[in-house]
């Protein structure tokens, strides 16, 4: 949104425009993509289909905007046209690795979404600034007919004339089902974790060798098998036989437990296609069209999705893969696509969605014969399923499976323009709602092939088992355990229950306190009667209000909203929905504010985000820097660097001159070589906390520190031999309260590692200042260690007893009682 604005600037008409950016995650990447979560998290797109920038393909009223896809912007990397964007060694490589139709994991891909937002940044027109609120907004309320007010967790308030509520996938408080299965796992000594990001899940909790019933075989679940397994130690080895060459053979740890795995299909995702971007089939649309739409309208604008619209795509399908030998007069809900397992569902089995609350409702129970042999079936079943599937979408030509991808997925761009859930009427909105997407997803957005591979493997070595369609969980106190029932006879019992899917959307249980509110005691929005549990937008995507009529000024997009989901990302050249989504709405928040009669005067104080202040863009100085912003900090850097180039190699973060960057800072880092650091201005860092994570390499900080000593003996601190290299830098910086930190990590650790969980050691002897760096490293994520007064800082330099060689707070004190046996 925000690139589409700045590319539709000109509608402003030269009005001056201040954007606050309120996010406590990292801004690109958000909560959900991020550069620390494990490199078994993989993308379901390959490289070269990922693509954040518009091109000519984008029918939209603003300019095009082109720029590298996912796979373009590697490369680049890699010919040294663009500059890295970190120096991890793993994240390194893995760009290095990445070519064209690879699977990126999703850090990988955090990274390409940070890089594009500093690149963004870097190209507003000077009429438009963004200022970063690294908090969450918690409240919203309105003014006057024409002006809001965002209240942040910190307290302060942020007027506004226009507000875009974009917040993404956020998680959902425990409902009543939810707390039971966590009571009644609690109660028993099991174990139960509910619909969440798989990065997210405690999966400690599940022990090694112990049964886990598995609702759910979608991506999340795709997810949480690879963490299970090669998460645990296990590995994947080639094991290739004719017609399978991408066969594997699983080689278990040993800690791995054995997963029952089930779902409302039975089966996972269907494999992405091999070359699924290469043309198949015919390139346009003669049944899911705008006109047939409008044609099959009731007498009230309305549509049935069963009667008026799946006909229309069984149709669409049939033409343009006639190899599938698809009848839609025979079978016009498509069930042959969607449910593949249908006919293993005996008559009495409930049609239970694999989301569906746990119930405690009597059952007739098969015997262990009829268990035994309901489960073989099923194993057969998924397993034919699965490597049929393999075989037609990764090995084989895969012409069909291609134009059935590339055909869905326009009928998809269809409907995200034109089906919006308001045109269903109200007995198909509650019956129907998101099944297209659900279809979509199952068919277009599965997994790379060699995860459904890993899931084979994982099945002959009895790691995994598979309970069918239909699933549904009771509990059953006399024994303690959850009870999956598959439709076709599979009965089994674990302590252990996982959700394997994301919450559902949920304006009045949401997790964001923000959207809680906009439905509670003084409601501004209201839940979508055509969507439930996401807020009520029309199709300009402007909030309605509670009767019904749109805000003024007050927009909402993404899955939380009522409009027909249109997906994250976008594939080159595919007139993305939502590239025209975004444009057209950048278009119309650029015009309201360029209407906008007396704007409000900027006001850019200090809210309750601390700012962290960084003196050097080195290798240190930027990693300290990546590390801060995707921990919440503001950063201000003072650099050499034009302000264009700070903001794409540090995006969020602002260039500013050192004096001004001390007196905003609550700490200020020197991340410069020593030498430098000595000759700072003392007066420019008056008052402030300084870091010191300098070290004395070479021969021009040995002359510094020469001449420092010589000043430091006409001074209060000696300059003797022994004299710590900060105590010299210290009585350099005399109106500073200078703390020593942060020297002992190298840069590559803090890129590749981090610093959460590490102990990192502080000497100082301004107690209030320790105070300060001790809160600003343990926002950092790290263990902060306080070694008492600046003299021991000595021990923290190179080749000194605690420079390095530990990484938690009782290895540091072994080293520490050593030094002093010694």
């Amino acid at each position: 949104m925000l690139e589409r604005f700045a590319a539709s600037a000109a509608e402003l008409r030269g009005r001056e425009v201040e954007i606050d950016l309120v996010d406590p995650c990292m801004p690109g990447a958000g909560r959900i993509w991020s550069t620390d979560e494990s490199p078994l998290l993989l993308m379901n797109s390959r490289a070269r289909d990922v693509t954040v920038f518009t091109d000519d393909s984008v029918v939209m009223d603003g300019p095009v905007v082109p720029g590298p896809t996912l796979a373009e912007w590697a490369e680049e990397i890699r010919s040294g046209h663009r500059a890295a964007p970190t120096a991890s060694t793993s994240l390194r490589a893995e760009i290095d690795e990445m070519g064209a139709d690879a699977f990126a994991s999703r850090r990988v891909q955090a990274l390409y979404l940070e890089w594009f937002f500093g690149h963004v940044l870097a190209a507003l027109p000077t009429t438009v600034r963004v200022h970063l609120h690294r908090e969450e907004a918690v409240a919203l309320r309105r003014v006057d007919a024409s002006s809001w007010r965002v209240r942040l967790a910190g307290g302060a308030e942020l007027p506004a004339d226009a507000v875009l509520l974009a917040l993404g996938h956020t998680d959902a408080l425990p409902g009543a089902a939810d707390r039971a299965n966590a009571e009644f796992a609690r109660r028993h000594g099991g174990a139960w974790i509910g619909p969440s990001q798989a990065r997210d899940a405690d999966l400690d909790s599940l022990p090694a060798g112990e049964d886990v019933i598995v609702r759910g075989m979608g991506l999340a679940f795709i997810d949480l098998m690879a963490l299970l397994t090669e998460g645990r130690g296990g590995r994947f080895e080639p094991d290739p036989r004719d017609g399978e060459p991408g066969r594997l053979v699983y080689v278990p740890s040993g800690r791995e437990p054995r997963l029952w795995v089930g779902s409302r299909r039975g089966v996972p995702f269907h494999s992405k296609v091999r070359g699924e971007s290469e043309p198949a089939g015919p390139r346009d649309l003669v049944h899911v069209t705008a006109q047939a739409l409008d044609a099959r309208e009731d007498a009230t604008g309305h549509l049935d999705y069963a009667r008026d619209v799946l006909p229309l795509i069984a149709s669409e399908i049939a033409r343009a893969v006639p190899e599938l030998a698809v009848d839609p007069a025979v079978d016009p809900a498509a069930a042959w696509l969607d449910d593949p397992l249908r006919d293993l569902v005996r008559a009495s089995a409930p049609d239970t969605a694999p989301d569906a609350a746990s119930d405690t409702g009597p059952d007739t129970e098969p015997d262990d014969v009829d268990r035994r042999r309901a489960l073989d079936t099923v194993r057969d079943e998924v397993v034919s399923h699965v490597e049929a599937d393999l075989a037609a979408r990764a090995v084989g030509p895969a012409t069909a499976e291609r134009a059935l991808f590339q055909t869905l997925l326009r009928i998809h761009g269809v409907l995200a323009e034109h089906l919006p859930s308001s045109r269903l009427t109200e007995d198909s909105r509650h019956r129907d709602a998101g099944r297209w997407f659900s279809l979509f997803s199952f068919v277009d957005s599965g997994p790379p092939p060699h995860r459904l591979q890993q899931l084979l493997a994982l099945e002959r070595a009895g790691v995994v088992r598979f309970l069918g369609p239909r699933v549904r969980v009771t509990t059953d106190e006399r024994t303690g355990r959850f009870v999956a029932r598959g439709g076709a006879g599979t009965v089994v019992a674990a302590r252990a229950l996982v959700d394997a899917f994301l919450p559902a959307a949920a304006l009045a249980t949401s997790a964001s306190e923000l959207l809680r509110s906009l439905v509670g005691d003084e409601p501004i929005g209201v839940e979508s009667a055509s969507s439930p549990g996401r807020l009520a937008v029309d199709d300009s995507l402007r909030v309605l209000g509670p009767d019904g009529a749109p805000h003024e000024g007050l927009w909402a997009v993404g899955p939380g909203t009522s409009e027909l989901q249109v997906g994250a990302f976008a594939r080159p050249r595919t007139n993305a929905p939502s590239f025209r989504r975004n444009d057209a709405l950048a278009r119309a928040l650029a015009c309201t504010l360029a209407d906008v009669g007396t704007p409000h005067a900027p006001r850019r104080g200090r809210t309750g985000t601390p700012v962290l202040g960084i003196l050097g863009t080195g290798k240190l100085g930027t990693a300290l820097a990546r590390t801060a912003l995707r921990r919440g900090f503001h950063v201000e850097v003072g650099s050499r660097l034009p302000d264009d180039l700070v903001r794409t190699a540090l995006p969020g973060a602002r260039r500013d001159e050192i004096a001004r960057l001390a007196d905003r800072a609550d700490a200020v880092i020197l991340a410069l070589p020593l030498h430098a650091a000595l000759q700072l201005d003392p007066d420019d860092l008056a008052g402030a906390v300084v870091i010191d994570a300098t070290n004395a390499w070479g021969s021009a900080d040995e002359d510094a520190l020469a001449a420092a000593r010589r000043r430091a003996a006409e001074g209060p601190r000696s300059g003797a031999p022994g004299t710590s290299t900060s105590e010299l830098l210290a009585a350099h910086l005399r109106r500073s309260a200078v703390v020593k930190s942060l020297n002992h990590l190298g840069y590559h650790d803090i890129e590749e590692l981090g610093v959460t969980g590490r102990a990192v050691a502080l000497a100082g002897d301004d107690p209030a200042a320790r105070a300060t760096v001790a809160a600003v490293l343990a926002r950092l994520g790290a263990d902060p260690v306080d070694l008492g007064p600046l003299a021991r800082g000595i021990d923290l330099e190179p080749g000194a007893a605690l420079f390095d060689g530990w990484t938690t707070r009782a290895q540091l004190a072994h080293r520490r009682s050593e030094r002093v046996a010694a």
